[in-house]
């Protein structure tokens, strides 16, 4: 039996394990104007029974106590009951004046002990319970004070401040630009760098008095707070200008020399459309002597491009800049185009700076560097460069022409010549080119709204029905731009024949030589009027083949040589010195 128990020892070695496992398993973040936020410490186990087991922690972190919240005891105890129990705490937070995005409390377990001497493990992962600040929406921050400065000493100063009794929580940069009014430039100070520090309620700024040996009159400054930054957040200002500050000139007996560059700024690109949208040309100057250009400046511009001033755009010959003493000038005029009718296309206009100058001759120069000085005048009326038949006359033979007017929408004209397209629809079309009618080439001469096509009428002195011509308007074609035609592209034109006859003939279109008696010969009633008369009758059905001729009809065909089918005839005949020619179809049945 000894043996047996020291083998079960051996064989199975004891494993290693605490009864109880302490962590933070829960927090609740909260703000400064809530009752608080939470911790809470949870224990897990294998013991049975009652007992208790004290957690020791450490805090950590961008919140302090009695600052940020109220201190709490660094040790609890925790009740358990077979092995398991938890415990919730508060963190009350206190409501304080400090201006910041938030504060954190990072908690971390650092030991626990149970009354009954169980092993306890512990996780020590810290916990970051985080209080916001309810300050941001009421701290303000504006200036309030500033002192005057002299060159040569002292400085001037200004004082940025947060509204009531807040102060900042971490450093907050002000920004600011000078405001209307401020006549003082970069020449007579340099600054302020206005930040508030963290603990701090304000900022006294220094703006240094430049010492420039040049005699001037007493300067202004205004300021404008213009955006606050600090970490995260966004603050409120006041943006009521501030001012004015003095700066002082005591010591300066210097004239000072006054000049300037002139550049081209922007220009923006006019529409030549109704209403029309102008563009406009920008310049500005920058200063180069010892002060401002207290004068206007005048400069004189050059237009140039594939756009014509006059004809696209109203003359622009010269800009004047206007006094703009402490402050960079800048001027900007329109571009009026002209709106021509004129269907051309996008052109283009680019500026250029011919000279400037003061009217006590400052020196003023003008440069021509910027890419944006070329800019296209666009033109509304290319995108309207349809074709329409605006008219359609039709035609005689022995009279007038037939006609066609083919136009561009509204008054528009182009700027090229167009050539139009146009063809012949066999459908509908019973005229025949060449022998009803000759048809020109068209074209639309640059300049002009119009252009009527004539559609020549040939006196074929053959008596025919009216006659059709069905056209389709495919179109124009310029050296720059296809012209579309609008949807009503197909017009039909009728030729009137003029060849009536002297004693009205009666051509049959159906012959049946059967031998009943009736119908056997072909007669064509009326002809004894015109002796002399040919005929000729073609097979259809064998490819026009040539099957009765006689140069002077009697009315005796009895279709010999014809047998049954589809023929075709041509009579001519003489009517006063003039022939006339009959064609027509002609049925054979027998």
């Amino acid at each position: 039996m000894k043996l047996l128990l020291l083998m079960l020892v051996v064989g199975a070695p004891a494993v290693s394990a605490a009864d109880y496992h302490v962590a933070i398993t829960n927090h609740a973040n909260t703000n400064e104007s809530l009752p608080g936020g939470s911790y809470t410490i949870t224990v897990t186990g294998t013991a049975s029974g009652t007992d208790t087991v004290s957690v020791d922690f450490i805090t950590s972190g961008t919140a302090v106590p009695g600052v940020h919240y109220q201190a709490f005891p660094q040790r609890i105890k925790i009740p358990v009951t077979d092995g398991n129990g938890s415990f919730t705490f508060p963190v009350i937070p206190v409501q304080n004046r400090i201006v910041e995005d938030y504060a954190d409390v990072v908690l971390s377990i650092q030991s626990a002990t149970t009354n009954k001497s169980d092993s306890v493990e512990v996780d020590a992962t810290p916990t970051t319970l985080r209080i916001y600040d309810d300050d941001l929406i009421n701290a303000i921050i504006s200036f309030t004070g500033s002192t005057n400065g002299t060159e040569g000493g002292p400085d001037a100063t200004i004082t940025a401040s947060l509204s009531s009794d807040y102060i900042a929580g971490q450093p907050i940069w002000v920004s600011a630009s000078f405001g209307t009014g401020t006549t003082a430039g970069f020449r007579d100070i340099d600054g302020p760098t206005l930040r508030i520090d963290s603990g701090q309620h304000n900022v006294v700024a220094v703006i240094n008095v430049l010492d420039d040996q040049v005699k001037e009159d007493t300067e202004l400054i205004y300021f404008d707070i213009t955006g606050i930054v600090s970490g995260d957040f966004e603050m409120m200002y006041d943006g009521a200008t501030y001012g004015p500050i003095y700066v002082f000139d005591n010591n300066d007996t210097i004239e000072p020399v006054r000049s300037a560059n002139v550049f081209i700024n922007y220009v923006g690109s006019p529409r030549e459309a109704d209403p029309q949208v102008d563009g406009y040309i920008s310049l500005y100057t920058i200063p180069t002597g010892d002060d401002f250009v207290i004068q206007p400046i005048t400069v004189k511009i050059q237009m140039e491009g594939t756009a014509i001033e006059g004809i696209d755009y109203l003359p622009v010959d010269s800009i004047v800049i206007p006094v703009s003493k402490y402050n960079n000038g800048t001027v900007t005029v329109p571009i009026h185009p002209i709106n021509d009718k004129v269907i051309e296309g996008d052109e283009y206009i680019h500026v250029v700076l011919v000279s400037a100058s003061t009217p006590t001759g400052d020196p003023i120069t003008v440069y021509n560097n910027n890419p944006a000085a070329t800019v296209p005048l666009y033109d509304d009326d290319f995108d309207r460069r349809s074709i329409a038949i605006s008219a359609a006359t039709d035609g005689r033979e022995g009279g007038l022409a037939a006609s066609l007017t083919l136009s561009y929408p509204d008054s528009l004209v182009a700027a090229e010549d167009v050539h139009v397209n146009y063809h012949v629809i066999a459908t509908g079309t019973t005229a025949t080119a060449g022998v009803d009618y000759t048809m020109p080439p068209l074209l639309i001469p640059a300049g002009q709204h119009s252009a009527t096509l004539p559609i020549n009428i040939l006196d074929d002195n053959q008596v025919e029905p009216t006659e059709y011509l069905n056209l389709q308007i495919d179109g124009g074609n310029g050296d720059s731009a296809f012209y579309p035609v609008n949807s009503d592209s197909v017009v039909v034109i009728s030729i009137a024949d003029n060849d009536s006859s002297y004693i009205r003939l009666c051509i049959p279109n159906v012959f049946t030589p059967n031998g009943d008696g009736r119908n056997d010969l072909f007669v064509i009633r009326g002809l004894e009027n015109y002796p002399g008369s040919r005929l000729s009758v073609f097979n259809l059905l064998r490819g026009g083949v040539l099957v009765y001729r006689s140069d002077n009809y009697d009315n005796s065909w009895d279709g010999r040589r014809a047998g049954p089918g589809l023929y075709s005839y041509i009579l001519e005949v003489n009517e006063r010195g003039r022939k006339k020619i009959y064609r027509g179809k002609l049925v054979i049945i027998r």
